[in-house]
């Protein structure tokens, strides 16, 4: 593979023998593994929340029930 260099730029050369231009500097894609590997976490994170934010709403009306039920036998024993 023949490497060209770019003019005005350090970090893209191009392959003379497909015509590609190629990235040499590793860092930025390593950034961007990085920022995706976070994105992903956020997103699981983001879904936990979701999941326990519905299960505690769930669980709060469950209570609501038992406080109503309580009430209304507590009302009917007088």
């Amino acid at each position: 593979m023949r490497l060209s260099n770019i003019t005005g730029s350090k970090s893209l050369v191009r392959d003379m023998e497909s015509g590609a231009i190629l990235n040499t500097q590793t860092s930025t894609a390593d950034t961007l593994k990085h920022l995706k590997g976070q994105k992903q976490k956020e997103k699981l994170q983001l879904e936990k929340n979701t999941n326990d934010i519905n299960s505690m709403k769930e669980e709060v009306s469950e209570i609501k029930d038992m406080v109503k039920q309580i009430l209304g036998s507590l009302s009917d024993g007088r």
